[in-house]
């Protein structure tokens, strides 16, 4: 019988983005909140909302295909020529076409291992050979990360803060992780989505990296601190040579004209990245304690979200809450059975968590 499908579909598991936050309003007849995807609480700032507005009526036009007028605008925010960034539909279009211009059969790609699903599907779609470094409880193992490494390595994918487990690779850590690759290293992959709400004073920067790592690839994201995860903008800041390669698998256009202005108008309003930033640093040490002080295993977080540790109770705890109009994420989904990954939202909400919790004793 004629074969049709890849063979190494039959090796991707499709992600689980889970139950539309509609849903569960209909369900209950109320408003909800969705912690499960670590969107921002705050939502869009009012410039982006007017920016979209204005540029309603001209979505008959293509977009900017090379995104020129937010690439020099996000140059001169993140300190780096445009020439050095290329957008992507989201960060998960970069991974992408980092895997189309790179990853070929019989290359190993080395990841953490749990981590962010699309590392895994977008390597095993190339037919490259996965190397997964499980982590040291809650933290990436950079040394056995480092003991992994072959010839045959093309690609290390580390992310800081991880995602699920929130956690940071300390910037000291990772320069001597990349020190020791010697003269000829693989391609590095620094996902740093989370970045934006670190304040760990040892908090990586890929811009920074790039002066002395030419094969680093640095994927940041509009979607969280900017609550812009409806629109889809991610972007990679690299060497000018990379993103050359980039852009030679780069789809036309695929960066929307809404998305584009979208993240201009969010540039134009450092105010609001503040705020939210702001809320996050304000109220993830406050949940974390309270969470800590009820019995649960919280590791330290320098993202916009929790991984709580809860044990039994989890289930129990996770419905409790979606009764509530919280959607959470399942610990189980993301390689953490026994916890849940849950959002840091408003005083108020976060206050209904621990009301949740307080009620389930």
């Amino acid at each position: 019988m004629r074969r049709i499908w890849r063979a190494a579909l039959d090796q991707v598991i499709p992600y689980e983005a889970g139950p539309p936050i509609e849903d569960l309003e209909r369900e209950l007849g109320r408003p909800a909140v969705r912690l499960a995807a670590n969107e921002n609480p705050l939502g869009p700032s009012p410039k982006v909302v007017e920016a979209l507005r204005r540029e309603a009526a001209r979505v008959h036009l293509y977009p900017d295909g090379g995104a020129s007028a937010l690439r020099a605008a996000l140059g001169r925010w993140a300190g780096i020529g445009p020439e050095c960034i290329v957008m992507g539909n989201g960060g998960d279009e970069i991974l992408g076409l980092v895997a189309r211009a790179a990853y070929e059969p019989g290359d190993e790609v080395l990841i953490p291992h749990p981590v962010f699903e699309p590392y895994e599907s977008e390597a095993l779609l190339a037919g490259a050979t996965l190397v997964k470094s499980p982590l040291a409880g809650y933290d990436t193992d950079l040394d056995d990360m480092r003991r992994r490494v072959t010839p045959r390595t093309k690609a290390i994918l580390i992310c800081s803060p991880h995602n699920p487990a929130s956690t940071l690779v300390g910037d000291k850590a990772l320069r001597g992780f990349l020190e020791s690759l010697g003269a000829d290293p693989p391609l590095i992959v620094l996902d740093e989505a989370y970045r934006d709400f670190c304040d760990d004073p040892d908090v990586p920067d890929g811009v920074a990296l790039l002066r002395d790592h030419p094969t680093l690839v640095s994927i940041r994201t509009f979607s969280k601190i900017a609550a812009l995860a409806g629109m889809r903008v991610g972007y990679a800041l690299a060497r000018p040579e990379t993103i050359d390669r980039l852009n030679r698998v780069r789809a036309p256009y695929n960066v929307s004209r809404l998305a584009q202005v979208a993240a201009l108008a969010a540039l134009d309003d450092p105010a609001h990245l503040a705020r939210t930033r702001e809320l996050v640093l304000t109220e993830r040490p406050r949940l974390t304690q309270a969470l800590r002080a009820r019995g649960a295993t919280v590791p330290p977080s320098q993202a916009n979200f929790l991984l709580v540790g809860a044990g039994a109770r989890a289930d129990a705890l996770r419905a409790a809450l979606r009764r509530e109009g919280i959607l959470v994420r399942d610990g189980a989904a993301v390689g953490f059975p026994g916890h849940l990954r849950i959002g840091v939202g408003t005083r108020e909400i976060n206050d209904t968590i621990l009301a949740t919790w307080d009620s389930l004793t």
